[in-house]
């Protein structure tokens, strides 16, 4: 008994000691090298101006998810106002939204488009910093899209061959020859 409630009170200490927000970095290089030193995924929310992470999280940190950035994550944000940030989010693909790092850092877990919604948050944050979990695809959510794919050719008016869907470019032909009348065929799968 005396031992169970001994473990309870430290449990709430340790709990009430952990920040209900995050120590929030602005230098991607030193989040990133701090991240795989810690061996922590590093939790990227990308928005615009000076505290634009609480429009990502759809208003104030929610406490629970402060408390997860706080301990299992290096929590950066980009402002993607700003000339830097600006590069940041188009390297990530997100103008405005969350990125959330493998914990070596090598690959996205998720890549979230948009203001998360406060449960959404907690939930990734909390499969997310599991040391068991295996990131080996990413997750996409909210308004985060796949681009579309680009057609490259050097047919008349771009018009022949196939787009296969993944963006790769197929050409119609064999031996330098259509097989489409004036060298138009739109297949599109």
């Amino acid at each position: 008994m005396l031992t169970t409630t001994f473990a309870a009170v430290l449990v709430s200490a340790a709990l009430a000691e952990a920040p209900s927000a995050p120590a929030w970095e602005t230098n991607y290089a030193r989040a990133s090298e701090t991240a795989v030193a810690q061996r922590k995924p590093l939790a990227v929310f990308i928005g615009h101006g000076e505290s634009g992470y609480n429009r990502v999280v759809g208003g104030n940190m929610p406490t629970e998810a402060g408390r997860l950035l706080s301990t299992s994550y290096v929590a950066l944000y980009v402002n993607a106002d700003t000339a830097e940030g600006k590069r940041l989010a188009t390297a990530f693909g997100v103008e405005e939204g969350l990125v959330i790092s493998s914990r070596c850092g090598n690959l996205q877990a998720l890549k979230y488009g948009g203001a998360v919604p406060a449960l959404d948050l907690a939930s990734y944050l909390t499969k997310y910093s599991a040391a068991d979990v295996a990131v080996t695809t990413t997750e996409r959510a909210g308004t985060a899209v796949v681009a579309a794919p680009v057609v490259t050719s050097s047919c008349a008016n771009g018009r022949c061959g196939t787009v296969v869907t993944g963006g790769y470019y197929t050409p119609a032909y064999t031996g330098g020859v259509s097989s489409c009348p004036n060298g138009r065929c739109p297949n599109v799968r």
